[in-house]
């Protein structure tokens, strides 16, 4: 399901040479009637979703019809939509006018984030392959009335959509005011916290398009908020949570107007009879002098004058995922004395942690040091 979600994203990347490779390719999606996306209510009846083709080509292509769900995937197929992410037809490429599409499989009814995909694939392996995928999206917003955000938030990511219906974007307050923003005036989106960084130093950020924003890669079990960066104005806009709901994983709203969602933990070693537990309580390995991709890292390390500095260090550990996609190290023994954690990356570099951002079970911090207490 992971390899899949990163493909996802990964023609969202490509989607400038895809559209460059297949001009002659044009697939389309239409809510109630309207290339647009579309906020609805859940009392009112389901919403039609339709789908056309503009091409002149005739070669065997896959067929995709996706819809990221507040509960996860599903792809359509002979009998409706369906859980999971599936090709939903192998076949000749055809070109033809709005064709509406079933709902059958699709609680409509339930708040949050609908996000449909449509797209044609010329790779015929089951797969969506970036570099031959051509693609629309577009969304469907359930909220009440008086709400104007919808935030879906999934154990890998998040999906943040906003009410386009009246051309401009409601729910965000700039300079302490309620703001009335305009789609084009919004150049990125991004979710900040303690762990991914305060607004302009966050890592958790997507180019806004179509009011629409995915972003990979955040932190699980975390305080944060969203924030809109404006063009030409360094002041951003941060949402209002009373004009929000929330759907997918669990979220509690806390006391200082921060979303928390998950279980929330603090970055924290366990140390105990000369073992240690490296907690970093969230999916991104922060909490160490620079931000580092979880892929790039070789293995963790503890250095101090009983064991060596840097290449001479003789404990170590490698960097794994516990059942709730949190990363972590354990040492078995040897870690003792005065000294600190540092991971040494693939290509062979080093780098520390950050003593300031975590918390110590059974030690203590001198300067820039810990020292264990066994």
């Amino acid at each position: 399901m992971k390899k899949s979600i990163v493909m996802v994203f990964a023609f969202c990347v490509f989607l400038s040479m895809a559209v460059a490779a297949f001009a002659t390719i044009t697939p389309t999606l239409n809510i109630q009637g309207t290339h647009g996306n579309y906020v609805w209510r859940p009392e009112y009846v389901a919403p039609t979703v339709s789908i056309g083709m503009q091409t002149d080509e005739a070669v065997s292509v896959e067929w995709w019809l996706l819809c990221l769900t507040p509960n996860g995937w599903k792809y359509f197929s002979p009998a409706g939509w369906v859980n999971g992410l599936a090709v939903t037809y192998q076949g000749r490429l055809f070109s033809f006018g709005q064709f509406v599409i079933p709902t059958t499989g699709l609680d409509l009814t339930q708040l949050g984030s609908y996000i449909f995909f449509f797209g044609i694939d010329k790779t015929i392996d089951g797969q969506i392959s970036a570099e031959s995928f051509m693609y629309d999206m577009l969304s469907v917003s359930v909220m009440p009335e008086g709400k104007y955000v919808s935030i879906t938030i999934y154990d890998t990511f998040q999906v943040l959509a906003l009410d386009l219906s009246g051309g401009v974007v409601n729910g965000f307050v700039k300079n302490n005011q309620p703001a009335t923003i305009t789609l084009s005036s919004i150049e990125s989106v991004s979710e900040t916290s303690d762990r991914v960084g305060w607004f302009g130093e966050s890592k958790a950020v997507s180019v806004f398009s179509g009011g629409i924003a995915i972003i990979p890669n955040t932190a699980n079990s975390d305080k944060a908020q969203w924030a809109l960066k404006l063009y030409d104005d360094n002041a951003p806009a941060w949402l209002n949570l009373d004009t929000a709901v929330f759907a997918g994983k669990s979220v509690v709203r806390t006391e200082d107007n921060l979303i928390q969602y998950g279980n929330y933990r603090a970055q924290t070693i366990y140390f105990s009879n000369n073992q240690a537990y490296l907690d970093f309580a969230c999916n991104l390995t922060d909490g160490l002098v620079s931000h580092i991709n979880p892929g790039d890292i070789s293995y963790v390390r503890w250095n101090s004058d009983s064991t060596g500095w840097n290449d001479s260090a003789t404990v170590t550990s490698t960097l794994s995922i516990d059942q709730s996609g949190n990363y972590y190290s354990w040492f078995a023994a040897g870690v003792t004395g005065s000294g600190l954690f540092s991971v040494v990356l693939k290509d062979g570099s080093t780098i520390w942690l950050n003593v300031d951002s975590w918390l110590y079970s059974g030690a203590s911090l001198v300067g820039e040091r810990i020292v264990v207490n066994n």
